[in-house]
């Protein structure tokens, strides 16, 4: 291999590193290990489409607007897999990426259980939907949990929360 290929490579170790550990390692709670998965992110809405939903006025200010979080199933079996979606909205004066972080916490009879946060991403002014796998520990408890879902942009933040019950 070149050096360039060896240099190339080892950047993009140094870049996946960061995600990799934290799948492998998972999130470590009083009630064993939670496991998160892969995610994706998909527009469901342009610039345009978005700043008509919400009437939207560059001079008005900027929208981060967490639009929706679910958790599917709602109701799951320890070491089963649940899909968590978040469906949020940028819109600011321009149409450049701007950084977004979305972070995740977990809660069960009212203690939380830990935080994550997903890489970093910049996007594009629109409405976004990023879903991501959840593995419960196999050790879970049953009873009800609560996900909070907090988005969080130079222009603004907002938060939202759902319920799912492990039996």
């Amino acid at each position: 291999m070149t050096r360039k290929g060896c240099i190339w490579l080892l950047i993009l170790l140094w870049l996946a590193l960061p995600g990799l550990t934290a799948y492998a390692q998972g999130l470590r709670t009083p009630l064993g290990r939670f496991r998160w998965g892969r995610y994706q992110e998909e527009k469901k809405m342009s610039r345009e489409q978005a700043a008509a939903k919400y009437n939207y006025c560059p001079t008005g200010g900027c929208v981060v607007r967490l639009e929706e979080v679910e958790v599917r199933p709602s109701s799951a079996r320890p070491g089963d897999t649940l899909t968590l979606s978040t469906t949020y909205t940028l819109l600011t004066s321009t149409d450049m990426p701007i950084p977004v972080t979305i972070t995740r916490e977990i809660f069960y009879q009212g203690k939380s259980l830990g935080q994550t946060k997903t890489m970093s991403t910049r996007n594009l002014n629109g409405t976004w939907t990023q879903r991501v796998e959840f593995t419960l520990e196999p050790r879970s408890a049953p009873g009800i949990y609560t996900l909070v879902t907090r988005i969080q942009t130079a222009f603004g933040q907002d938060q939202k929360s759902a319920q799912f019950s492990v039996y």
